[in-house]
């Protein structure tokens, strides 16, 4: 499982550098910039990142979050402040349990953190499949960006930094994707539109599953598309 950090209309150089320096640290695999408002690899930038300016270099640039997201097979958004009344926001020490019960269902996982003026937008907020916080004492003065991206580096590393195991399965193709997919056909049979409640509740509560009731519903989802669609895959 690779983790890919995925920083949102970042502003300043300081902190793109900053956070290159706690995710290299951590063991985490790559960084994503979509609509940078500054030079990443700036004087700056590259002074904050101390020792981690290849991060800085190798790092990907998009126009837009969902650009960024094509190839990931989850997305997982941070936001301080709730929005909607839909939203489950897990705290950061619960994202590496509920990663690793995925298994070999999910290869590629992008955590996507939000400018440093007002975070994500609600638009990119309705591109990730989970929600996640930090927990604070008090929700002001609040973390900044760098600080944000630290913690969440440092929690994950219970994934990153793990001796590498073999695996007993090796997955054909992005297995996570597709049983959103096909679940994705569920509703739309029963016509639930996308931007329905219970769609976004649904589609949110999947990504909660572990392996095993993953591939449960991988299962249920073939018979249904073999009785109804003529089709398995």
């Amino acid at each position: 499982m690779e983790i890919i950090f995925i920083l949102v209309d970042t502003a300043r150089q300081e902190n793109v550098g900053a956070c290159a320096r706690a995710i290299k640290t951590m063991g985490v695999g790559g960084l994503r910039l979509v609509r940078p408002r500054c030079d990443h690899l700036g004087e700056r930038a590259r002074a904050t990142a101390h020792g981690s300016v290849d991060v800085l270099e190798s790092a990907r640039v998009f126009g837009s979050l969902e650009e960024a997201r094509a190839d990931l097979s989850l997305l997982v958004g941070t936001a301080a402040k709730k929005r909607n009344i839909r939203e489950d926001r897990h705290p950061v020490g619960q994202l590496p349990d509920i990663l690793l019960a995925k298994g070999e269902l999910v290869s590629q996982v992008g955590v996507v953190f939000g400018g440093e003026e007002s975070g994500l937008s609600n638009a990119d907020i309705d591109l990730c499949d989970l929600l996640t916080t930090v927990p604070m004492y008090r929700p002001y003065p609040s973390l900044n960006l760098a600080q944000a991206v630290m913690v969440y580096a440092a929690s994950l590393s219970k994934i990153t930094l793990q001796l590498a195991v073999k695996k007993d399965h090796v997955p054909t193709g992005d297995e996570l994707k597709a049983v959103k997919t096909k679940a994705m056909q569920v509703l739309a049979d029963v016509s639930i539109p996308e931007d329905h409640i219970i769609h976004r509740r649904i589609m949110e509560r999947l990504m909660l599953m572990d392996r095993d009731d993953m591939h449960l519903l991988h299962s249920f989802c073939k018979f249904y598309l073999k009785k109804y669609h003529g089709r398995v895959k």
